[in-house]
């Protein structure tokens, strides 16, 4: 077995302990909907493996013998199953991944069971011609050199594929475009997102080139991309807030952390506001909880937009608390900071119909030389946005002193 051939398989090998480990993942997750991307797993792990299968027996143990026309010590039927299978499922991994993306489209049509059935009749095809292939030799047939040629129908199967990545792509697009809102509240960089749209596309570019070149480039596509998305789904469940999609507490101590390795000239100009939404207990209480996470919604959506407008870190730091930090600031502009969230919660309480008022209680302190630890420039503020709160007169200047 040449050299090219060994790093092939130990490149399948790889692909497959991570869709091993990427399965197993969401299988402790406690996800609702885990045993549909667990399925999407399987059909790429056995894609995966049939390919491996493939390479191991038929150019690593019969390729040689073949053109020398010796006997094959591997069942010629049972490369050409195996062959066979790995096309099978190089559309059936595009096909099922455009189903999916399609039923979670949100265009209801009355007519989407129609056009999905229309839609499904290459598949349905191209099915019929793989399934057939080791009789007739429409896909491919194996020469007595040992070599795979295309059938006279090999490209209607690289058409298929095709046909349906860009169905897939389509609506991966069309899903992001009606989940942006929702999408834009999640608290991750753009670079995160530029990945995202490119992780999820380069397998759909990369499935029918693989047949086209006759590569094993696609499992190392559909590797790194599920790699990614269980990488930046851990990120999201460990520093994202289920609830307010803001950051968490986990999120403002890594925050913190890489301010406090920075020098006393270099953070002193960063303030944070402390944020406590004032009655909510009486909200909760007498209004039930429902409407206490409405609110919290509501509140965070708000400071999400204050946050972007002042280009500030945003966390809920637990309960009805939240926290604002602003870098490379003064005091006047941590005061019309503190001053535009009040006037922004006062009129959302007046646009909200609801038998109770909103409001907020804030405090801001600057990061100085007085704390030598991130607890205690926590400390602070909340102390101050306390005293903000007993105060019948708000302050914002005291704050700092």
């Amino acid at each position: 077995m040449n050299q090219l051939i060994s790093y092939s398989l130990q490149i399948d090998i790889l692909c497959i302990c991570i869709f091993l480990l990427i399965a197993f993942n969401l299988w402790k997750s406690g996800e609702k909907t885990k045993q549909l991307y667990i399925s999407v797993i399987a059909i790429v792990f056995v894609q995966c493996l049939s390919t491996g299968v493939v390479t191991y027996m038929h150019a690593g143990n019969c390729m040689l013998e073949l053109s020398l026309k010796l006997p094959c010590v591997q069942s010629i039927k049972l490369i050409v199953f195996f062959t066979c299978l790995n096309n099978f499922m190089a559309v059936f991994t595009s096909y099922i991944i455009f189903v999916i993306t399609y039923q979670k489209r949100k265009d209801a049509i009355r007519s989407k069971d129609i056009k999905l059935f229309l839609l499904s009749l290459p598949f349905i095809i191209i099915t019929y011609f793989i399934i057939t292939s080791p009789f007739n030799g429409y896909i491919q047939f194996l020469t007595f050199g040992g070599n795979f040629v295309p059938g006279r129908f090999y490209s209607l199967l690289i058409g298929s594929i095709g046909f349906y990545s860009v169905l897939g792509i389509i609506n991966f697009l069309s899903i992001m475009v009606d989940l942006k809102k929702r999408f834009s509240d999640f608290s991750v960089s753009l670079i995160d997102r530029i990945l995202l749209y490119l992780t999820v596309s380069v397998p759909f570019i990369i499935a029918p080139a693989n047949l086209l070149l006759h590569t094993n480039y696609v499992s190392v596509a559909y590797a790194i991309s599920f790699f990614y998305l269980m990488t930046l789904h851990q990120h999201m469940r460990i520093s994202i807030d289920d609830l307010t999609t803001l950051n968490n507490r986990n999120e403002l101590k890594s925050y913190l952390n890489s301010l406090m390795s920075l020098s006393e000239s270099q953070r002193k100009n960063t303030f944070m506001m402390f944020i406590d939404l004032n009655k909510f207990k009486h909200i909760n209480d007498n209004f039930g909880h429902n409407e206490g996470d409405v609110v919290l919604i509501e509140i965070s959506k708000l400071l999400k937009y204050v946050a972007d407008t002042f280009n500030c870190f945003l966390c809920r730091y637990g309960g009805d608390e939240f926290i604002l930090i602003k870098r490379n600031s003064d005091e006047e502009k941590a005061i019309s900071v503190c001053s535009y969230i009040d006037k922004a919660v006062n009129d959302l309480s007046e646009l909200v119909i609801a038998p109770y008022e909103l409001s907020v209680s804030t405090g801001f302190v600057r990061f100085d030389s007085r704390f030598n630890s991130v607890r205690e420039f926590i400390d602070a503020a909340d102390k101050l946005m306390y005293e903000n709160k007993r105060s019948s007169k708000k302050d914002y200047s005291r704050l700092t002193e």
